[in-house]
């Protein structure tokens, strides 16, 4: 009569896997008919990544340690198994599963239907003669396509393209690094920075032959939509692929971030997609210290505006949150505390932040996503102050189990005081950057210590709550105790 915990699922086990930094971490993993799931811990069941096989594209043993990779739509996933033999197995109950949900692919096979060049029966048909003009209107044709300058130094791809600017298309050079996608003027012969766009900005790049063929795309970034042509479909198509390959790259490695010290579970995923939209890429900086990289990494450009800075320019602010330079407009000289220097080296110095760093703090301040358990639990034993609050944190998670159950009302008038922090009754480990703040200020520790008073005494009042208490199981002494007396309780 019990239920199988394993109903539907082909495997699961322990795999390690290999983070942007090279570093490896231990998941739990199970592999259903339709996905591989990666899970945190076996107990909490935090699921942290899963993977839809509809989407995988290949996959291979890559050592004889065990080591094996998985491809999903350009994302490698570089896993090790404890042996060769578990990697195999691993890889033989994948393949089983990929057959079982995409088995058209072996057994169809595949047409690629083209418009006939003769004007047929398959040639759509243009009513608007504009748009038919448009279309006829060969990229090229009438456009100067040659790069006469240098290249930049960081430059993946650098070409000419056109811009549509007011119903006119524009020539401008674009250079795309790793980092931002930068757009040229040419001026006497100079290349002059028009704009710089970084990569956390872009939001997708898309064709769009509505504007007049294969050679016309659009890039959406949050601050606006650039409608560029290239030379011809093929440098288009180019420019979508690489575009998209070092977005993957970026996002990939500030999830390694996330994954590495925040751990945020799906639904944490969730609700921070709807708070905080545009600066989402700041979250990489909310557990990990930033690396300053220097004016010329962003082109003496202001990471908020795009505006000129520099020494013959704007005065460039640094911000301490995420390392990178802002002007004045941007950076106001605002300060807090930054939760990561507090978590790693227990600074708890206000620094000044741009306006962008402070906004995404403030819709974040009360969210739990900072889990020290896992970006670094030894600060419970170096700082005295974080010892004392862990350990009430851990006597009110056993109270909150004591008044969860209690049909007195007292969870009521402890979640009022718990202000929406419910978290707290959850887990120990779990902090928000308000949490943070109040630890800096000197505060949060006195406010734990007024839930557990509330809390206790409640307990040693309640004849409900009473009943729920143990006597020593050694002594059988006629004492209640209970487990959350760490003074005189061992469990």
């Amino acid at each position: 009569g019990l239920s199988n915990p394993f109903r539907g699922l082909l495997k699961l086990g322990s795999l390690e896997r290999r983070g942007a930094m090279g570093i490896w971490k231990e998941f739990s993993c199970e592999l259903s008919p339709l996905e591989l799931r990666l899970f945190l811990d076996h107990e909490d069941r935090i699921c942290v990544e899963s993977y839809s096989l509809l989407r995988c594209e290949s996959l291979a043993l890559t050592h004889s340690d065990g080591r094996f990779e998985l491809v999903f739509l350009g994302k490698k996933l570089y896993l090790r198994a404890p042996s060769r033999d578990e990697a195999e197995d691993w890889l033989d109950r994948i393949r089983e599963a990929l057959r079982k949900c995409r088995p058209q692919l072996e057994e169809e096979e595949w047409e690629t239907l083209e418009y006939p060049e003769d004007g047929g029966e398959g040639q759509p048909i243009q009513s608007d003669s504009t748009a038919l003009l448009q279309y006829s209107d060969v990229p090229g044709s009438s456009f100067d396509w040659t790069l006469a300058h240098e290249l930049e130094l960081d430059a993946i791809k650098e070409a000419v393209l056109y811009v549509d600017v007011d119903k006119t298309w524009v020539p401008f050079i674009f250079s795309l690094s790793l980092e931002t996608l930068k757009c040229f003027k040419v001026r006497n012969n100079d290349k002059i920075l028009s704009n710089s766009y970084g990569i956390e900005t872009i939001q997708d790049i898309l064709p769009d032959t509505s504007l007049g063929g294969p050679a016309f795309f659009k890039v959406i970034t949050s601050k606006a939509v650039l409608k560029l042509q290239a030379e011809n479909a093929e440098e288009a198509a180019s420019w979508r692929e690489l575009v998209r390959s070092v977005l993957m790259s970026y996002l990939e490695s500030a999830e390694e971030a996330l994954t590495l010290g925040g751990s945020l579970d799906g639904h944490s995923q969730v609700v921070l997609k709807n708070i905080v939209k545009e600066n989402g890429f700041l979250l990489q900086y909310l557990v990990a210290i930033p690396m300053e990289k220097g004016l010329d990494s962003q082109s003496f450009i202001c990471a908020g505006c795009s505006r000129q800075i520099g020494f013959s320019f704007a005065k460039p602010k640094l911000c301490a949150f995420s390392g990178l330079y802002y002007c004045d407009s941007c950076h106001r000289d605002e300060e807090t505390v930054i939760p990561s220097r507090l978590i790693h080296n227990w600074d708890l110095m206000k620094r000044g932040v741009c306006r962008q760093a402070l906004k995404f703090l403030t819709q974040i301040r009360n969210q739990p996503l900072i889990n020290l358990k896992l970006v670094n639990e030894s600060l419970y034993d170096h700082v005295e102050r974080m010892g004392r609050i862990h350990r009430s944190r851990e006597q009110l998670k056993l109270l909150g189990d004591y008044l969860i159950m209690c049909r007195s009302g007292a969870l009521k008038e402890l979640s009022k005081r718990l202000d929406h922090r419910h978290y707290l009754l959850e887990c120990p480990h779990k902090y928000s950057v308000a949490d943070l703040r109040q630890i800096a200020d000197g505060v949060f520790e006195t406010f734990l210590q007024s839930l557990l008073q509330f809390a206790s005494h409640h307990v040693y009042n309640c004849d409900l709550c009473t009943q729920r208490g143990f006597i020593c199981q050694i002594c059988n002494s006629s004492d209640i105790i209970f487990p959350f007396e760490f003074d005189t309780t061992t469990r």
